[in-house]
Protein backbone atom coordinates (compact mmCIF):
# COMPACT_ATOMS: atom_id res chain seq x y z
CA UNK A 1 0.00 0.00 0.00
CA UNK A 2 1.47 3.20 -1.31
CA UNK A 3 0.67 6.13 1.61
CA UNK A 4 1.21 9.66 0.72
CA UNK A 5 2.39 12.04 3.45
CA UNK A 6 -0.44 14.01 5.02
CA UNK A 7 1.51 17.54 3.14
CA UNK A 8 0.71 15.90 0.35
CA UNK A 9 -3.41 16.29 0.41
CA UNK A 10 -5.61 18.64 -0.57
CA UNK A 11 -7.70 20.97 2.56
CA UNK A 12 -10.35 19.48 1.16
CA UNK A 13 -9.22 15.67 1.32
CA UNK A 14 -8.22 16.82 4.71
CA UNK A 15 -11.20 17.87 6.11
CA UNK A 16 -12.96 14.62 4.76
CA UNK A 17 -10.32 12.44 6.29
CA UNK A 18 -10.78 14.10 9.68
CA UNK A 19 -14.17 13.97 9.61
CA UNK A 20 -14.50 10.18 8.69
CA UNK A 21 -11.69 9.74 10.85
CA UNK A 22 -13.52 11.40 13.97
CA UNK A 23 -16.64 9.47 13.38
CA UNK A 24 -15.06 6.05 13.35
CA UNK A 25 -12.61 6.78 16.08
CA UNK A 26 -15.84 8.18 18.66
CA UNK A 27 -18.28 5.56 17.77
CA UNK A 28 -15.23 2.67 17.85
CA UNK A 29 -14.53 4.30 21.28
CA UNK A 30 -18.08 4.18 22.73
CA UNK A 31 -18.60 0.19 21.58
CA UNK A 32 -15.44 -0.55 23.24
CA UNK A 33 -17.02 1.17 26.69
CA UNK A 34 -20.13 -0.54 25.69
CA UNK A 35 -18.57 -3.82 25.50
CA UNK A 36 -16.37 -3.18 28.75
CA UNK A 37 -19.60 -2.68 30.77
CA UNK A 38 -21.31 -5.81 29.42
CA UNK A 39 -17.90 -7.35 30.50
CA UNK A 40 -18.14 -6.32 34.02
CA UNK A 41 -21.78 -6.63 34.66
CA UNK A 42 -21.20 -10.61 33.03
CA UNK A 43 -18.05 -11.17 35.45
CA UNK A 44 -19.86 -9.98 38.36
CA UNK A 45 -23.03 -11.73 37.58
CA UNK A 46 -22.21 -14.79 36.44
CA UNK A 47 -17.97 -15.47 36.27
CA UNK A 48 -14.93 -14.12 34.72
CA UNK A 49 -15.63 -13.80 30.88
CA UNK A 50 -13.08 -13.58 28.54
CA UNK A 51 -15.18 -11.19 26.48
CA UNK A 52 -13.75 -8.38 29.31
CA UNK A 53 -10.62 -8.63 27.37
CA UNK A 54 -11.65 -7.78 23.98
CA UNK A 55 -11.95 -4.20 24.66
CA UNK A 56 -8.08 -4.07 26.28
CA UNK A 57 -7.03 -5.50 23.02
CA UNK A 58 -9.23 -3.58 20.75
CA UNK A 59 -8.64 -0.05 22.20
CA UNK A 60 -4.96 0.03 20.55
CA UNK A 61 -6.83 0.93 17.09
CA UNK A 62 -8.86 3.40 18.85
CA UNK A 63 -5.44 5.35 20.31
CA UNK A 64 -4.12 5.23 17.22
CA UNK A 65 -7.30 6.90 15.60
CA UNK A 66 -6.87 9.45 18.11
CA UNK A 67 -3.47 10.12 17.01
CA UNK A 68 -3.93 10.38 13.30
CA UNK A 69 -6.95 12.79 13.45
CA UNK A 70 -4.54 14.89 15.91
CA UNK A 71 -1.57 14.64 12.89
CA UNK A 72 -4.66 15.52 10.51
CA UNK A 73 -5.67 18.40 12.99
CA UNK A 74 -1.99 19.83 12.97
CA UNK A 75 -1.41 19.89 9.26
CA UNK A 76 -4.77 21.97 9.12
CA UNK A 77 -3.50 24.11 11.72
CA UNK A 78 0.10 24.64 9.65
CA UNK A 79 -1.47 24.97 6.56
CA UNK A 80 -3.68 27.63 7.92
CA UNK A 81 -1.07 29.66 10.13
CA UNK A 82 0.84 29.49 6.60
CA UNK A 83 -1.50 30.83 4.32
CA UNK A 84 -2.03 33.67 7.26
CA UNK A 85 1.64 34.01 7.07
CA UNK A 86 1.49 35.09 3.28
CA UNK A 87 -1.06 37.12 3.24
CA UNK A 88 0.35 39.09 5.65
CA UNK A 89 3.88 39.30 3.76
CA UNK A 90 2.30 40.68 0.82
Amino acid sequence: MNKKPLSEYSNEELLQAKKTTAVIAITLTSMLVLLLAMGIYISITKKFSALLTIPFSLSTIAIILFKKLKEITAELKNRETNEFKNKTEI
